[in-house]
């Protein structure tokens, strides 16, 4: 190496010693800036919350369904039962009713970012009272392709359908 590159990598080597990085330290400049203070927020909720499984959900929906009475429906009126699902998982909701129920649409929404690959959405079954008495609508998310158990994810609603 040459003398002038030696003397360019020592002025680098001062300059960065130095500290120099075209600040200033003038104290004017200082009294302008506020003095920033952080404040430690508390919540009523723990931070280190995890958020519930899919099979957590549905039991807590469950657990809340059982709690009520059943649902009271006059014949001819309508009412919605909706759940999440995410058949890209090849998981889906095998739905049934009682003969004083109908199906009359059957929907699944998907989530509303499409860029979300994978992710679930919820399925909208809207339901019809045709005939008096109890009534119910049940519903197991599985697998098709896969032998029922008695750990599936179940969903039951109970209704009293009235004229």
């Amino acid at each position: 190496m040459n003398l002038f590159g030696i003397a360019i990598l020592l002025q680098i080597g001062m300059i960065c010693a130095c500290g120099c990085t075209g600040t200033t330290s003038n104290q004017a400049d200082k009294q302008l800036l506020p003095e920033i203070t952080h404040q430690q927020e508390t919540t009523a909720e723990p931070e280190d919350e995890v958020p519930l499984s899919f099979e957590e959900e549905i039991a807590m929906l469950q657990n809340k369904v059982d709690s009520e009475p059943p649902v009271n429906l006059k014949i001819g009126s309508i009412t919605e039962v909706v759940l999440k699902e995410n058949p890209t998982t090849g998981y889906s909701w095998n739905v049934s009713v009682t003969d004083g129920l109908a199906i009359v649409n059957d929907t699944f929404t998907g989530p509303e970012n499409k860029q979300i690959v994978g992710a679930g959405g919820v399925h909208v079954w809207t339901l019809e009272a045709i005939t008096p008495g109890n009534q119910s609508f049940s519903g197991v998310y599985r697998r098709s392709w896969e032998p029922p158990s008695d750990n599936d994810t179940t969903f039951i609603q109970q209704y009293i359908v009235f004229e």
